[in-house]
């Protein structure tokens, strides 16, 4: 029992999670995912031209899901998203003045190790958030906690001559 409760002690530790303020790798993940997609789409509905955008929009609405809550204080913003089954090293996260793409992935073969060999897995996810006002990128921290990463930017200063 004791052995137990050292591990639920251990998991209620937060994992700093570094932020990238370049979002380039998510960008073309994202774009090579919703492309295979959109392929599939384009085959599936017998290869008829002429609905390319219908099949890229559909397959993005599907990959790609929207953070559900974006919590507000007046000097900053919090996002909260289940990230179960990742480890940190597995979790990207990047933030630019008006939006955050977080991507978390993994790939195991069936005996569990990670890797490109034949008969792995891949899983994967990815959130976006467009933030209601803008933000300061440098100011952004996200920890994994309860399996939960938990995301907190501050928002930009509104300038005195608004």
């Amino acid at each position: 029992m004791s052995s137990q409760a050292g591990a639920v002690t251990a998991r209620e530790f937060p994992t700093t999670i570094p932020i990238n303020h370049e979002n380039r790798r998510v960008v073309d993940s994202l774009k090579q995912k919703v492309a295979r997609r959109a392929y599939e789409l384009f085959e599936h509905g017998g290869r008829a031209e002429g609905n390319d955008m219908r099949h890229w929009l559909q397959a993005e609405s599907e990959i790609l899901s929207k953070i559900p809550e974006i919590r507000g204080t007046s000097s900053s913003y919090t996002v909260n998203v289940p990230v179960q089954g990742f480890k940190p090293e597995d979790i990207y996260v990047g933030v630019d003045a008006n939006r955050t793409l977080i991507l978390a992935e993994k790939q195991e073969s069936a005996d569990g190790r990670k890797g490109q060999e034949s008969g792995f897995s891949r899983e994967s996810l990815f959130l976006a958030a467009e933030w209601p006002t803008p933000v300061d990128p440098a100011t952004a921290s996200a920890q994994i906690k309860g399996g939960n990463l938990i995301l907190t930017v501050k928002r930009v200063a509104p300038s005195a001559t608004s």
